[in-house]
């Protein structure tokens, strides 16, 4: 250590230069003296509001129309009518939504089967109680046929992409060319649960999205083309 003064060397422990007594400051024993601010401390203690407030507000504001909707449906004709799809719906909407925000970690692997349950149960009430027969033999295997390929969807991208994002591109074609499969499945379910004509229009939407996914897992298979991609479109 040398004096900022004369720049004679100094001996540990020493409280003033030998040569001009200048006080010596050692770096590691400085303290922080407290100054005057030009500004008063900001006090952030009321900008933070507990999260579970927030909730139960926000759950407040769902429960509200449904409860207005149930008395004014009980006072108007005497029981259930059209307040249920309300209900359901709103319910549903409080379910996808809000559900999640309960929870610290809110993973899109469980939260999402469970919205797609809730909106699969808004498809039974209304089948129930307009005496439907299509949500067995339409609604519930087109809900769970979508529900099995975007959970797919979300477990690879969150569990099996790592460092490797040109994983990504496996991913996402794989997905094109079912969802393309999806769409004959649609088409069939409709003509065999409402006798509608199989017009194959789901060939169309197939040999799209089937060519999309190809190309995607083609650039995924090309370290090359992906590079030249990534340098030109910084994809």
């Amino acid at each position: 250590m040398y004096c900022v003064q004369c720049g004679v060397e100094l001996q540990k422990g020493v409280s003033k230069c030998p040569l001009c007594g200048l006080r010596v400051y050692h770096p590691d024993l400085l303290t922080e003296t407290p100054e005057a601010r030009p500004y008063p401390p900001f006090d952030d203690s009321a900008a933070h509001v507990r999260r579970g407030g927030l909730l139960l507000i926000l759950s407040f504001l769902f429960a509200l129309p449904m409860i207005v909707c149930l008395m004014v449906d009980l006072k108007l004709s005497g029981g259930v009518t059209w307040s249920g799809y309300v209900t359901a719906g709103v319910l549903a909407l409080y379910i996808a939504l809000c559900l999640p925000l309960w929870f610290s970690r809110r993973n899109p692997v469980v939260f999402f089967p469970i919205t797609m349950a809730a909106l699969l149960g808004v498809a039974l009430y209304v089948c129930l109680k307009t005496g439907g027969r299509w949500f067995l033999p339409f609604a519930f295997p087109a809900g769970g046929a979508l529900c099995l390929i975007l959970e797919a969807v979300i477990v690879l991208l969150r569990y099996a992409v790592g460092e490797r994002r040109y994983r990504i591109l496996y991913i996402l074609g794989g997905a094109a060319i079912a969802l393309g499969g999806y769409c004959m499945l649609v088409e069939f379910l409709l003509h065999i649960t409402f006798g509608l004509p199989m017009y194959w229009w789901s060939l169309y939407p197939l040999a799209v999205l089937a060519l999309v996914g190809l190309l995607m897992i083609v650039i995924a298979i090309s370290a090359p083309l992906r590079q030249s991609l990534h340098k030109r479109f910084f994809l």
